[in-house]
């Protein structure tokens, strides 16, 4: 994981893939990036609204979680089957393994993977601050101890997918988004 990559093993064409914990900041980082890049940006989580035309909270409770997975898992291979876009993972589909085949199962150099990471007690904040929409997670009657257990769980498979992890506890959107535009800059290169 985090920068144990020679200079040069991924291509300039790759994809960047952000993977994390919901309220790490991938959409808002990945949002930066990509205009910083000059690269078009999928939200995985906004393509899976679009599908089904509800929130995810309902693909949830009307659907269920199997039927999110499977279209989730689509969503990121046709994702990854393009060249040279940010794309903003959901909190769990590098752990889902049609998700996880996508993203890393391609030709070699074509994927470069950053973990957003953030400690519990932040994620929750940013998450009861998000608005725009009610997470599935925060309907627990504890939710800061679900996101403990469920972090706990994901950390190993972020861990072993991610090129690169970045703390976003004390940093900006756009700040994240400078650490790794330079870092990519240095490993394609430019």
């Amino acid at each position: 994981m985090s920068d144990n990559l020679a200079s040069g093993l991924f291509l300039p064409t790759a994809n960047v893939f952000l993977i994390g914990f919901s309220g790490a900041g991938k959409s808002a980082v990945g949002r930066a990036l990509a205009e910083r890049l000059g690269r078009e940006f999928v939200d995985t989580d906004v393509e899976i609204v679009r599908c089904f035309d509800k929130s995810i909270e309902r693909v949830f409770a009307e659907d269920g979680e199997a039927r999110f997975r499977e279209v989730e898992a689509a969503i990121v291979g046709q994702a990854a089957e393009r060249a040279r876009l940010v794309i903003s993972l959901g909190g769990g589909a590098i752990i889902d393994p049609r998700g996880r085949s996508a993203v890393l199962g391609g030709l070699p150099g074509r994927s470069c993977v950053v973990w957003l990471d953030a400690a519990p007690e932040v994620l929750l904040s940013r998450l009861r601050g998000d608005s725009t929409e009610v997470r599935p997670l925060l309907s627990s009657a504890d939710p800061l101890a679900r996101i403990r257990e469920l972090r706990s769980r994901r950390e190993m498979a972020y861990a072993a997918a991610a090129n690169r992890r970045i703390a976003t506890d004390e940093l900006s959107p756009a700040e994240v988004a400078e650490r790794i535009a330079s870092w990519l800059a240095v490993i394609w290169r430019q």
